[in-house]
């Protein structure tokens, strides 16, 4: 009987000095956790919770406003009745009416001129924004004229590699300006006997964030190899149509590769002709551009 007592209060006071041991290790937890989370540099930190809770709204928040959501949000309101306005322009055979019916995609709030300001300038969403050591910048139909070159290697912070081409060999004074730039011409007719895929595997280049291209209608065979077998950011297209639907039919094939509109600009000097600016949406976050509706049909 005895020794059932003596167990007994063996076992109590294994049971007190237990209880006393964890009461005060949880005390101890508890100050330590307090002390973090009141500490101004733990609460400054992004928790794993907050950013990857809603990855949709976070996004939302870093990189669009207020006023650009429901810019977004008034495009796809007009989505339907643009695309059918866009169509029935490019049945018709007035071009002005065509170029007012082509609806931008997207929202650029850089859309600056890169260039002159009349013929031979482009319309550039945030050329400040390549920031990638390795990028290349294609100029494509020079003419002698190279004041966009000039401006756009300028813009982009001087540290990309520039590729320019024209069917017809250039004078010294672009020659001179290239070579100052680092910068290669190539000569030829793109695509009958350039074709845009080569002028990248020669200088070894895989990627190309800015493209103009003016080639007085070399564009609809030349430019579909390259955007479809490399990674292209922006495309500045001059198109030269006869009547609204070979313009539709390009935007098309661009469109279908990803690309869509922020700049629509008719050519003053030729009735027929229409400078557009696109950019590929893998790119548009990049760029700070906002996707609003897409009016180019399929």
């Amino acid at each position: 009987m005895n020794q059932n007592y003596r167990f007994l209060a063996v076992l109590l006071s294994c049971f007190v000095i237990l209880y006393f041991m964890f009461n005060h290790l949880g005390k101890k937890k508890e100050i330590s956790e307090t002390s973090i989370f009141n500490d101004p540099q733990f609460n400054a930190m992004p928790t794993i919770q907050n950013e990857f809770e809603s990855p949709q709204s976070f996004l939302q928040t870093q990189f669009y406003s207020l006023e650009q959501k429901n810019l977004r949000k008034e495009a796809l309101k007009r989505v339907e009745e643009d695309r059918k306005g866009l169509l029935k322009a490019a049945n018709g055979t007035d071009h002005k009416a065509f170029y007012k019916a082509v609806k931008p995609e997207v929202f650029c709030e850089k859309n600056e001129r890169i260039g002159y300001k009349g013929d031979g300038g482009k319309q550039v969403c945030n050329a400040g924004a390549v920031k990638k050591e390795d990028c290349t910048l294609l100029s494509l139909g020079l003419h002698n004229q190279i004041d966009y070159d000039l401006a756009i290697f300028k813009a982009t912070g001087r540290h990309c590699k520039l590729l320019g081409a024209d069917m017809n060999s250039q004078n010294a004074k672009t020659q001179k300006s290239y070579e100052e730039m680092g910068g290669e011409i190539f000569v030829g007719k793109i695509p009958a006997n350039l074709t845009i895929p080569e002028m990248l595997e020669k200088t070894g280049r895989s990627e190309v964030e800015l493209l103009k291209i003016d080639i007085e209608g070399g564009e609809v065979d030349g430019l579909e190899p390259l955007i479809r077998d490399y990674y292209v950011c922006q495309i500045f297209i001059e198109l030269h149509g006869k009547k609204p639907i070979e313009h539709l039919t390009m935007l098309r094939m661009m469109s279908r590769y990803g690309f869509r509109l922020f700049n629509i600009e008719p050519n003053p000097y030729c009735k027929k002709c229409c400078e557009y600016s696109l950019i590929n949406e893998l790119c548009m976050v990049q760029f700070g551009a906002v996707p609003l509706g897409i009016t180019i049909p399929h």
